[in-house]
């Protein structure tokens, strides 16, 4: 029960500690062996063990046998009923058989442990292995995931490109029908002068008439060349390109262009310019291609005549009005702006509709008068140039379109 089945010496005792059989040498039979500290434990009712040195003088026999040390039991014989301690068994064991069995049992132990960590190491590897496969299978579908997202991208931006390209055309399509009669009256006036140049007779006077003809064909070629450029100008396609732009000069220019269309022709131009306007840093053809959209928009509005003014101006961006459709990169207010503001007398908007014009496909036109993608693209354009476009109206009493861009083109470069 202890390791070992092998025991050396047994030796029992009575309540006196006298020795009253001894296994091995039974002359010290009867012998009391004094100050044995683990005797008198026992006597008293407690178990003993420990190590033995054998030094005491109970250990005649043991020393004989050639041990150095052996391990040493007492257990007390007790009277059962009355709990009366009678005596006490002594038992003397060799410790190689118990280191043995400690040895045995300590390689189990390590060998149980061993095992388990082998078997803790081969579970971890499997959950990593089977961890990493599931990392790089996700890693695999967010790869294939982020190339179908940067494909799908491209190709909205090819369409997007395609579309705002689209639009550029029809507006150029539109100013282009209000210039056959622009140009019809200059050629005409060409031709004239062309007719009177061949009656020229060498005299002074007839020759004074032939080159104030010729100034006035001069100038009216001109006209006709800048009115042709800026609508070639509209109509070429071209990158996102910032630059320092005269906003004054820009509305001049645009003015110019849209002038000859059918729609202006009963309608009072109010340029407000501020002086002090100075310049911003943006791309001139989409913020032209924006002002062209909002133009042509308003003179739809005005069909039966009335008053567009239009305004520019320097300064904190206003806070939107809670009525105010908003598209675009809205600016916080307070920030420095450059703003443009085209304000019409028209029909206006109905209050159900102002939420939705930014919507493609949606028009309150006509059928056949727009496609309603011309604030769609304005607004498309628009955040491009890092501006942000409001729009307010009441029916009845006209629409106000604001333009507002940051003046050093910050937020265009960002987007960009």
């Amino acid at each position: 029960q202890f390791f070992t089945p092998k025991v050396l010496t047994v030796k029992i005792y009575d309540a006196a500690g006298t020795t009253v059989y001894h296994s091995q040498d039974r002359g010290l039979v009867g012998r009391v062996f004094r100050d044995n500290a683990p005797l008198t434990k026992a006597l008293r009712g407690e178990v003993v063990f420990g190590v033995s040195e054998l030094r005491g003088e109970e250990h005649v026999y043991e020393r004989q046998t050639g041990f150095s040390r052996l391990l040493e039991l007492y257990f007390p014989i007790v009277e059962r009923g009355s709990g009366r301690v009678l005596g006490a068994y002594e038992i003397y064991s060799p410790l190689e058989p118990l280191a043995r069995g400690v040895a045995r049992f300590r390689l189990l132990v390590w060998g149980v442990i061993g095992a388990g960590l082998a078997l803790f190491y081969g579970a971890l590897s499997w959950v990593f292995r089977r961890a990493s496969r599931t990392i790089l299978d996700q890693k695999e579908t967010l790869e294939r995931t982020a190339a179908d997202l940067r494909r799908a991208y491209g190709e909205l931006q090819a369409a997007q490109a395609r579309l705002v390209r689209s639009e550029q055309l029809a507006s150029a399509g539109r100013l282009a029908a209000g210039l056959v009669h622009e140009i019809g009256n200059p050629l005409a006036s060409l031709l004239g002068m062309v007719d009177l140049l061949g009656r020229c007779r060498g005299r002074p006077e007839e020759m004074a008439a032939c080159r104030e003809n010729l100034n006035r064909m001069g100038a009216e070629i001109t006209r006709l060349k800048g009115i042709l450029q800026g609508l070639l100008d509209y109509a070429r396609p071209a990158e996102v390109r910032p630059a320092a732009v005269e906003v004054n000069r820009m509305v001049e220019r645009t003015m110019v262009l849209v002038a000859s269309h059918p729609g202006f022709r009963r309608i009072r131009c109010r340029p407000l310019l501020d002086p002090g306007t100075a310049v911003v840093v943006t791309d001139e053809r989409r913020l032209q291609q924006v002002l062209v959209n909002v133009l042509l928009n308003a003179a739809d509005a005005m069909a039966d005549g009335g008053t567009l003014s239009i305004a520019t101006g320097r300064g904190p961006a206003p806070v939107p009005e809670a009525e105010e459709a908003r598209a675009g990169r809205p600016l916080p207010p307070g920030s420095p702006a450059v703003w443009l503001t085209v304000q019409d007398t028209g029909r206006g908007i109905p209050p159900a509709d102002i939420g939705r014009i930014f919507e493609p496909f949606f028009t309150t036109k006509e059928p056949g008068r727009g496609a309603g993608l011309g604030l769609a693209i304005c607004q498309a354009l628009i955040e491009e140039l890092g501006g942000e476009l409001r729009v307010s109206s009441r029916p009845g009493a006209g629409t106000v379109v604001r333009i507002l861009l940051p003046p050093d083109g910050r937020e265009a470069r960002d987007g960009g």
